[in-house]
């Protein structure tokens, strides 16, 4: 790979680790499988905690126990409180999993972590940010044996690291996958499916890559502080086929996108047309790669009230780039900016008609050829309630999916949600559980419209902004 810059006798153990994000899940023996999440008494964390309890009957064992791992011990009693609370709601007979908190001081520091791997059947490592970072929790899972770890990565640097330990995680009997929340994640899956729509014998040329969020769509306060890290580096893409990193591209506005396939769908009238603006999304790059595309890569996003997008737009041009890498700064941002985010997000779930605020979607697009030279689009849009539970039950569905398989078949390696799911009926398994999840709004399938042979195709609005902004990098 290119660089790319669960007291019970339990049978099932949760472990919740609360710094950034770290997640790994391991089969063991029917008697013992426990789980361990990093990240487990923030926002993430614990929607993934109440997801794998909602689920629990496709876990080996539905008892276990969920340890919910951080750094403030108050946080953490209230986020088992959350995690009890919610799983009360659907838990029976069925599934019996205890909740409680441990704390350590630092999630990426390996002799802190190795005594809660040990034995473990699984890690989920959500205790972002990942910038700068060497894959510490991924590395000592696999000293450790762990026999499945999942996390919610995306510097380009961090995943290529994490894919450069795979023989270690063959050796070991350790399947790690990485990347593997919502986007990138889900996004990854369901562009692997749009490519597999196409008509047979295509060539790809294009991949794109669009997502907005209500606010900080329930995300916590640390999502700030990565979007500010972010507007720093270079927006990785592919440009005629090869990827380039553009230095002035992230953060840029792009225009209008479409959130919907049909103008008189849900999410026409939940969504609909939105702005974004650039943001180094990894999957613009290892998508792009994996589809051998010919064309363009571009990841996108945006966020409401519309103001927010005008106003990052204008701070990325004013402010320095090198500013936004430094940690300080971005932080001093991150916490100037909080008070008047939460108060936008009060206002957005009071005006939201599911009274949640956080709405999430998707829109990926696969452009193709084939040999008569007609051009044919790909295009999947998704949407949920909340991006905060999207992440959520998409980091535990893939979870389960890698628990299941080393229950049954002990293997190891460390892959990407794409590399993982090349083939169709996994993918579309994988697709049919993530778009069933409480608070779905609408999973279109992969909508393919072909343009005659001879038709212009676009430009866009946005696929121009594009291409001067290639040019002016």
């Amino acid at each position: 790979f290119s660089k790319l810059h669960c007291h019970y006798h339990c049978k099932t153990v949760l472990l919740i680790l609360t710094v950034g994000a770290v997640t790994a899940l391991s089969a063991v023996s029917p008697s013992h499988n426990n789980v361990v999440i990093l990240g487990g008494s923030g926002r993430i964390g614990t929607a993934i905690a109440t997801h794998l309890i909602r689920r629990s009957s496709a876990l080996p064992s539905s008892t276990g126990k969920i340890i919910l791992v951080g750094r403030n011990a108050e946080q953490g009693q209230q986020s088992v409180q959350e995690v009890r609370d919610a799983a009360s709601e659907f838990s029976s007979d069925g599934n019996s999993f205890e909740v409680e908190f441990q704390s350590i001081s630092d999630v990426w520091d390996s002799k802190q972590l190795s005594p809660l791997f040990h034995d473990a059947a699984a890690v989920i490592h959500t205790a972002g940010p990942y910038h700068n970072r060497y894959p510490i929790p991924l590395r000592t899972a696999i000293e450790s044996n762990v026999p499945v770890y999942l996390d919610v990565s995306d510097p380009l640097p961090y995943l290529d690291s994490s894919l450069e330990l795979n023989e270690d995680a063959i050796s070991s009997g350790t399947k790690a996958l990485i990347a593997a929340g919502a986007f990138p994640g889900m996004s990854n899956l369901m562009a692997m499916e749009a490519a597999g729509s196409l008509p047979p014998g295509c060539q790809i040329i294009d991949s794109g890559f669009n997502y907005f969020t209500a606010g900080l769509g329930g995300s916590g306060d640390v999502n700030l502080y990565i979007t500010n890290l972010g507007f720093g580096d270079d927006m990785p893409q592919y440009e005629k086929g090869r990827l380039n990193y553009f230095k002035a591209l992230t953060g840029k506005l792009l225009g209008q996108v479409d959130f919907f396939t049909d103008a008189e769908s849900i999410m026409a009238k939940r969504v609909g047309s939105q702005q974004v603006f650039s943001w180094p999304f990894p999957e613009a790059a290892t998508v792009a790669r994996e589809l051998k595309i010919t064309g363009r890569s571009h990841a996108a996003m945006g966020t409401a009230p519309e103001v927010w997008n005008v106003m990052l737009g204008l701070l990325v041009d004013l402010v320095p780039r090198p500013w936004w890498r430094n940690e300080r700064f971005s932080q001093f941002m991150a916490d100037f900016s909080q008070p008047l985010v939460k108060a936008t997000d009060k206002w957005l779930q009071l005006s939201s008609p599911d009274g949640v605020g956080e709405t999430h979607a998707m829109r990926i697009d696969v452009t193709a050829e084939d040999s008569n030279k007609d051009i044919f689009v790909s295009t999947i849009v998704q949407g949920h309630e909340s991006f905060r539970q999207c992440v959520g039950q998409s980091a535990a569905e893939f979870c389960i999916d890698l628990l299941q398989e080393q229950s049954t078949d002990r293997s190891g390696g460390v892959s990407l949600v794409e590399q993982r799911y090349r083939d169709e009926d996994a993918r579309k398994q994988m697709i049919e559980k993530m778009t069933s999840t409480p608070g779905t709004i609408d999973y279109s399938g992969a909508v393919v419209t072909r343009k005659a042979k001879g038709a212009t195709v676009g430009p866009s609005k946005m696929e121009e902004v594009l291409v001067l902004r290639s040019m002016e990098m």
